[in-house]
């Protein structure tokens, strides 16, 4: 098993690797779409890998709270993927199967991670429960806001690319999230601030682009 896991982690590595670095220059190419759309797929897949990676180890290790990084992370990935496909919902186009798996799936993990925070709180009174209550919230707001998207018909032209953008950036926060908390012995801050300081920092910089995305009302 030991063999196993440390496979699976170098595997792990390696994408994580591949998703830091075609994540940073699919952001750089964001204009040039001929470049970005198979970086960005390149990217879909590494984080792909990294979920399943990440699901493994930290089951067979215990490892709550990578499981629950791992399952927002992905959530992210898989819905700016799907905006992809969606892109006609406000010409009466319906959601696919999928996509109503990919919320419900998710908005059981949420509702699990608030409830796994309540009780690691109240077992332990460790303050570090803020964590997957923070990544659980998120997580139910995101899906609140999806599932509203894919019941209703947009009320603007390019709702699917603020979509993409935003939830291609929430997985590379995750990503980044990830990277500085397995490096948390050389990086001299609270645990607390590596899990949650890439989500504070990086948010409204995603606020800002999708701001600039001009965008007809219907």
């Amino acid at each position: 098993m030991e063999k196993i896991i440390s496979i699976t982690l170098f595997i792990h590595v390696l994408a994580g690797i591949g998703a830091l670095t075609s994540g940073a220059l699919a952001i750089i190419l964001k204009r040039n779409t001929t470049k970005h759309k198979p970086v960005g797929k390149f990217y879909f897949w590494c984080m792909t890998i990294i979920f399943v990676t990440a699901t493994f180890v930290s089951v067979v290790k215990h490892l709550q709270f990578l499981f629950l990084i791992s399952i927002f992370t992905y959530y992210s990935t898989l819905i700016a993927y799907r905006a992809l496909k969606l892109k006609n919902l406000h010409k009466g186009q319906k959601p696919y199967l999928v996509d109503w798996l990919i919320e419900a799936i998710a908005g059981i993990s949420f509702i699990g991670m608030i409830l796994f925070a309540c009780i690691f709180y109240i077992k332990y009174q460790d303050m570090n429960a803020i964590i997957p209550m923070a990544f659980g919230v998120l997580g139910i707001v995101g899906v609140y806001k999806n599932i509203i998207r894919l019941k209703s018909k947009p009320t603007e032209t390019l709702y699917w690319l603020k979509t993409h953008i935003g939830n291609m950036c929430g997985s590379y926060i995750g990503a980044i999230t990830a990277f500085v908390v397995n490096q948390s012995e050389h990086i001299p801050l609270p645990e607390i601030a590596l899990w949650l300081g890439p989500t504070a920092i990086i948010t409204p910089i995603i606020i800002m682009e999708l701001k600039k995305v001009k965008s007809n009302a219907l």
